[in-house]
């Protein structure tokens, strides 16, 4: 299988991907059928980012059950997500070995959400100690995020490039990006990274408002900002499921479709695990590339390479 930094050095266009969690175990056949429905390779997805459960222990025999299928069954690299919070050192090197074992070799490294099964050990308090130990290894190709609005515990806002530093020292190859509404707030980003000679491939996470519940538990998750025009269609929309629905994916598109024109180094899609999302979005996000490649405006040649 291929590492993930490889993608992005070799191929010519955005890196396509999409993020999914560990369903309740009632809801897993209709996952996989959501995927078969798909089939990623057609659609052009580059791979699949298997999430964790909160406190690093609750969906962890899940997220790796459910990326080693999607890895051998429809043959496209996985992302295995991966928790600081509340690991140790044992039981690290445990999982690493479980993982290797199935033949995955690309690892999201983050810190994890801090809750009330999270506050045992104290081994890899931050994101880049997880990220160093995993490195250490030299098996995996190791991601991390990165928060375009700045990481929502941190008072100050913006992206904390002094944390995207560490990261990258520790052994990072590559960010994915915390989602967001506004593609301003990623292009400052992007201007920062590159000021500062950061020259990591970022994949920008986007991810499609599906319901007024859905905005506010996102904003209140992440901290990220509203503009006005996604304002306006909450409010246009907000009696109407299916309509807002619509309306949430339609955003999401046109986001996509300007961040390629900007010369993106990667999509990657929050989807939820919505089956409409996946189906509807992907291929219309692969198209879009593939006629960029055709008319010949994108994508320019790799800047990783």
């Amino acid at each position: 299988m291929t590492k993930i930094d490889t993608i992005y050095h070799t191929k010519t266009g955005p890196v396509l991907s999409f993020e999914i969690y560990p369903p309740h175990p009632t809801r897993r056949r209709a996952l996989y059928a959501a995927l078969a429905n798909l089939e990623p390779k057609k659609a052009g997805v580059d791979f699949i980012s298997v999430t964790y459960g909160a406190g690093g222990q609750n969906n962890q025999l899940q997220t790796h059950n459910i990326a080693e299928t999607i890895q051998n069954d429809w043959g496209i690299p996985v992302l295995h997500h991966l928790t600081g919070i509340n690991q140790t050192p044992n039981r690290l090197q445990q999982l690493l070995e479980k993982i290797s074992t199935t033949g995955i070799e690309n690892i999201l490294a983050v810190r994890g959400d801090v809750s009330d099964l999270s506050q045992g050990t104290h081994d890899f308090p931050f994101a880049k100690d997880l990220i160093q130990a995993i490195s250490k290894t030299q098996q995996f190709c190791v991601g991390a995020a990165i928060y375009p609005e700045g990481h929502v515990d941190n008072p100050a806002t913006g992206i904390n490039i002094e944390g995207v530093k560490s990261k990258m020292h520790a052994g990072t190859k590559f960010l994915i990006s915390q989602l967001f509404f506004d593609n301003q707030a990623f292009y400052r980003m992007q201007e920062t990274l590159s000021s500062q000679r950061i020259h990591l491939p970022v994949s920008a996470g986007i991810a499609p408002i599906i319901s007024p519940q859905h905005v506010e538990k996102l904003t209140y998750l992440t901290g990220s900002s509203l503009p006005a025009q996604l304002t306006k269609l909450i409010h246009k929309y907000q009696h109407d499921p299916a309509g807002f629905r619509q309306a949430g994916m339609t955003y999401a598109l046109k986001q996509v479709y300007d961040l390629i024109d900007h010369g993106v180094d990667g999509i990657h899609i929050y989807a939820m695990n919505q089956q409409d999302v996946l189906t509807t979005m992907i291929p219309k996000i692969n198209q879009y590339i593939q006629n960029k490649k055709t008319d010949g405006l994108s994508p320019k040649e790799n800047k990783h390479a």
